[in-house]
């Protein structure tokens, strides 16, 4: 199902060593942390653009250019293989992140048949993006998305900012938003921001208090109960579960 040509597992970087480059067969390419834009050519036309944030995943098709510039030091996956199936050209918005860490997670335990390892966990990655398949996004959303991503930490951030920085109202907004994404803006700000406690839960030692002010919350008793009530789980039995 999937060939693999190489990979690379980076730890974090201020820029990428090229901002452009082309394949012959599909690649991907996955901030783990950080963030990035890109752009996806094909031929003279851009296919595909936007910013990836952690555990977003994107895709180039063979005979593609990747565009990239990081917006904040990013440590990422990046792979190129090739396949029979037709993954989503662009970025692919994926939910199980627990998924895919364990993936990722595998992949950097790997010692004996590594490309065997990564092999597999770009199938799976590919697979993901099959089953996410995501309307199709007009530029006000994708300016919408990219704004959250620029300013989730802001706990000021409603959907009266958003609408205001972009120049529509807040139902139209909604309205555009939810078409292409499936989710109002305040759930995906909401997603967004638990995607981060979630990161920082598994990979640091920063206090709860910490970690609430660096995803937009006022306290860690509000994340925590904003966590719990949409995980199941508290910070700290998260915490404790993901690193076991």
């Amino acid at each position: 199902m999937v060939r693999l040509d190489g990979y690379l597992l980076a730890g974090p970087r201020e820029q990428f060593g090229r901002a452009v480059d082309s394949y012959e067969g599909w690649c991907l390419l996955l901030p783990r942390t950080g963030s990035f834009a890109y752009e996806v050519v094909k031929g003279a036309q851009a296919v595909a653009e936007g910013v990836a944030q952690s555990y977003d995943i994107v895709v180039c098709p063979p005979g593609g250019s990747l565009r990239r510039r990081m917006l904040s030091p990013t440590s990422f996956f990046h792979a190129r293989f090739r396949t029979e199936l037709e993954p989503p050209i662009g970025r692919t918005h994926v939910q199980d992140f627990d998924r895919l860490r364990a993936d990722l997670r595998m992949l950097e335990a790997a010692q004996a048949h590594a490309d065997l390892v990564a092999a597999h966990v770009v199938a799976d990655l590919i697979l993901m993006t099959l089953g996410r398949r995501e309307a199709d996004e007009d530029d006000l959303v994708r300016q919408a998305t990219a704004y959250i991503l620029d300013h989730f930490a802001r706990p000021d951030l409603s959907l009266t900012r958003l609408a205001a920085a972009l120049g529509i109202s807040p139902a139209q907004l909604s309205r555009r938003f939810r078409a292409a994404r499936g989710v109002t803006p305040v759930a995906y700000v909401r997603d967004v921001r638990l995607r981060k406690a979630r990161e920082m839960l598994a990979e640091t030692d920063d206090t709860l208090q910490t970690i609430a002010e660096r995803c937009g919350y006022r306290s860690a008793f509000y994340l925590s109960r904003v966590f719990s009530d949409r995980t199941g789980q508290s910070p700290s039995s998260y915490r404790h579960d993901s690193r076991v």
